[in-house]
C-alpha cells in the first residue's frame, strides 16, 4: 500500500531515559555518600564506647582474665567446632588404629565433641582451662576428606599418646588467641585437660 502524498508519519513521543552507566555511577555515589556519613556518625560513638570500656576495665588480674573469658570462651568453642570431622561425626580425630590404613576394620580414635559448649572453657586462678572428654574409640572404617589427611595411623600394639595429639591440635587451632591472652594478661596461660565428664555434663 502506498502512503498518501503529502502526509507525514505521526511523531513518536520522546521519552527521557538516563544513560545506564550514569545511572550506575549515581547509585554508587549515593551509596558511598550514605555509607561515609553513617561511618562518620558511628565512628565517634564507637570511640567513646571503647574509651569508656577501657577506663572501666578491672585492674585485678583475675577479674581481667574473667572479662577475657567472657569474649574468648565462645571463640574457643567456635574453633573446636570447626575442627570436627563432620556435622554427623563431631569428632576431633587423633589417630586410626589397625593393621592397614583405611581398611574396613580400622578403629577411629579421637575426642567426641558432642554437646560442645563455651562452658568447657573456664578460669582457674590465672589459667584458662579447656576441658575435653578423654580420647576413645569412636567408630570403625575408612576416613577421607581434608580433615583426615594428617591423621596418624597406628599399628596394633604400638604406643601412641592420644591426649598429647588432641592437646596439640587444640593449641594449634587457637594459637593466635593464646598469644593475645598472654599479651593482655601477663602470667596467664591456657591449658587443655581431659576428663571423663565435661563441665556441661557431656
Amino acid at each position: 500500500m502506498l502512503a498518501m502524498q503529502g502526509s507525514e508519519p505521526a511523531a513518536t513521543p520522546r521519552t527521557w531515559r538516563m544513560n545506564g552507566l550514569v545511572f550506575v555511577i549515581a547509585l554508587v555515589a549515593v551509596g558511598l555518600g550514605a555509607t561515609a556519613g553513617l561511618y562518620r556518625w558511628r565512628a565517634s560513638s564507637l570511640g567513646e564506647d571503647f574509651r569508656r570500656t577501657r577506663a572501666e576495665m578491672p585492674q585485678d588480674p583475675e577479674k581481667k582474665l574473667e572479662l577475657w573469658l567472657m569474649y574468648g570462651g565462645p571463640f574457643v568453642a567456635q574453633r573446636l567446632e570447626q575442627m570436627r570431622y563432620s556435622r554427623e561425626q563431631p569428632w576431633l580425630l587423633t589417630h586410626t588404629l589397625g593393621a592397614q590404613r583405611n581398611a574396613a576394620e580400622q578403629e577411629i580414635w579421637g575426642v567426641d565433641l558432642t554437646g560442645l559448649a563455651p562452658a568447657w572453657t573456664a578460669r582457674e586462678g590465672m589459667e584458662i582451662v579447656v576441658t575435653l572428654p578423654k580420647p576413645r574409640k569412636l567408630g570403625a572404617g575408612a576416613i577421607s576428606g581434608d580433615k583426615a589427611l594428617n591423621v596418624p595411623h597406628v599399628s596394633p600394639g604400638a604406643a601412641f599418646d592420644a591426649e598429647k595429639r588432641a592437646r596439640a591440635i587444640v593449641l594449634w587451632s587457637i594459637e593466635k588467641l593464646i598469644g593475645s591472652l598472654e599479651k593482655d594478661n601477663p602470667g596467664a596461660k591456657l591449658v587443655v585437660r581431659f576428663a571423663e565428664r565435661t563441665p556441661s555434663g557431656g
